[in-house]
């Protein structure tokens, strides 16, 4: 991710409140100084004449004491007013203090894992010197591995999909209020007409198809929205007419849910926030629940599912009936699969490859219970040529897709793990005029709640193969598919046998430390 498009360490400084920074830092100093001094909360109130419970807060940084408080404060803990104010936590928090100053705190979602800043600030005074170095050390692999605000942001709101099994009750609730007041049919999906005069008549929107397709900067852009005096929406004409239902969809929900997500790219262009990200995926998350409605899909799904052997044509025809983009299609099963079906052991990759050019690489993933480990993949890494969404991607050039999307079934078995999936792939063409193919894929683990809802499960036409992630790191000798040297694997392997060579060595001493006690003990 460019620096262009993200948010660095240094620059988050003005998203920290100065009262903030003295809130935090205060706190730390109070609580460095009452237990040098070996001072309860207690003995410190009896002092100042303030109450425990506030003095907690203060060291909490939740509190921000008036200045003849301050000062009561300085005088009873033998230091000065002017060195309890000072934003200078001293050499040996030096870090600590920049990072509390760096905004980095407010700008992470800790509420999402249940904290919040005053908690690492309370966890920091415990401790401060050993807690500061913990935080030197995270930044400094930040800076190394060049880690953005974005990509911490973006993690988070992955985890967050992720537990909550990309599926949120509330939004499919909305989306069916919103088509039952408006009078669309629940077992029809809306059209492009009924989306564009809702969002124009009912939203005061205007729309304009002309102008991100000419211009030489935003030609890549699905779309933007402005808001002000008049909300106004971009569309790309180069996109199919459901992407841009999608779009239209997605701004009516950013309104009916009453979000406020401000100017808007697809794709995002800049992260502003994490309540900026939820707010689109809340968005995005209504327009899919309104064009793929559960109920609908859950019949036709359950049909297919249904079927004795594997027959591709179905899939299409599913893809045909709601004229939908195969990664749209393939992201709304991943929030109604779970629910509906009770298949929660499941992945959903996205594998993209440019024209010309021989790297795939991953778009887009979500991961239930961590089944899949490709978070840790590099982008320069060879993902398995095994697998046949990705043999599909490799094989396509121009004019490969000519008669629309082709999907795939496979078994595959992790070689590391012994762990069987059932793949459904669907590859196709990220639309006209573009050079990039993809390739979504959705991998149910093998188990009795698969075999019990997958007729077909089983078909012997579908192919089955060993597979493993990447090939650096992959210790298969026999593979006619590897298009890298194993080097992740032989550094693991390496390592593994210095720390056994190690470990014998330390026997071998140990064992001679007895038998050199044994034979003094005889002497004697």
């Amino acid at each position: 991710m460019s620096s262009a498009t993200s948010v660095d360490f240094a620059a988050a400084a003005a998203v920290l409140p100065h009262k903030e920074n003295l809130r935090f830092i205060l706190g730390l100093k109070l609580s460095r100084l009452r237990k040098a001094r070996e001072l309860s909360f207690k003995d410190l109130s009896e002092r100042t004449g303030l109450t425990t419970s506030y003095l907690n807060e203060i060291e909490k940084g939740k509190k921000y004491p008036k200045p003849e408080k301050i000062a009561a404060l300085a005088n009873a803990l033998g230091t000065s007013y002017d060195e309890l104010v000072s934003l200078q936590l001293g050499p040996q928090l030096d870090r600590l203090a920049a990072l509390l100053k760096s905004g980095l705190l407010q700008a992470l979602p800790l509420h999402v894992f249940g904290l919040s800043p005053a908690d690492l600030v309370a966890i920091a005074s415990s401790d401060p010197e050993r807690i500061s170095a913990l935080f030197d050390t995270l930044l400094t692999i930040a800076r190394r591995f060049d880690v953005k605000m974005d990509d911490l942001l973006l993690a988070a709101m992955r985890s967050y999909v992720e537990q909550n099994h990309n599926y949120f009750e509330d939004l499919e609730v909305s989306s069916e209020a919103f088509r039952a007041a408006h009078g669309w049919p629940r077992r029809a999906t809306p059209d492009m007409k009924q989306l564009r005069t809702c969002l124009i008549k009912e939203y005061k929107y205007s729309i304009d198809d002309t102008m991100l397709a000419t211009h030489p900067d935003l030609q890549r852009l699905r779309a933007v929205s402005t808001n002000g005096d008049s909300r106004r929406l971009y569309l790309n004409s180069r996109l199919s007419e459901w992407q841009q239902a999608f779009l239209v969809a997605r701004e009516i929900g950013a309104r009916y849910l009453g979000l406020n997500p401000g100017p808007t790219t697809s794709p995002l262009v800049k992260v502003e926030s994490y309540p900026q990200l939820i707010d689109n995926f809340r968005a995005s998350y209504f327009a899919g629940a309104l064009l793929l409605n559960r109920t609908l899909l859950e019949g036709d799904l359950r049909r297919f599912f249904s079927l004795a052997r594997w027959e591709g044509e179905v899939l299409v025809a599913i893809l045909e009936k709601y004229q939908s983009t195969p990664e749209m299609l393939f992201h709304r099963l991943t929030q109604i699969l779970p629910r509906l079906f009770a298949l929660e052991q499941m992945y959903f990759i996205r594998f993209d490859r440019r024209l010309g050019t021989p790297h795939v690489s991953i778009g887009k993933e979500l991961q239930y219970h961590g089944i899949h480990g490709t978070h840790s993949i590099k982008d320069e890494e060879h993902y398995c040529r095994r697998v046949l969404a990705v043999q599909a991607l490799l094989s396509l050039e121009a004019g490969g897709l000519a008669n629309g999307p082709i999907v795939h079934a496979q078994r595959t078995r992790d070689h590391a793990t012994d762990e069987e999936f059932f793949n459904l792939s669907v590859t196709y063409s990220q639309g006209p005029g573009s050079d990039v193919l993809s390739c979504v894929s959705i991998g149910f683990r093998v188990d009795e709640a698969l075999k019990r809802m997958l007729a077909f499960w089983n078909d012997s036409a579908v192919p089955s193969r060993v597979v493993g992630s990447t090939c650096e790191r992959c210790p298969l000798t026999d593979c006619a598919e590897r298009a890298a040297a194993p080097v992740l694997h032989a550094k693991t392997e390496r390592r593994q046998r210095e720390i056994e060579a190690i470990a014998a060595l330390a026997a071998i001493g140990a064992a001679s430390g007895v038998d050199r006690r044994g034979s003094e003990g005889m002497k004697e």
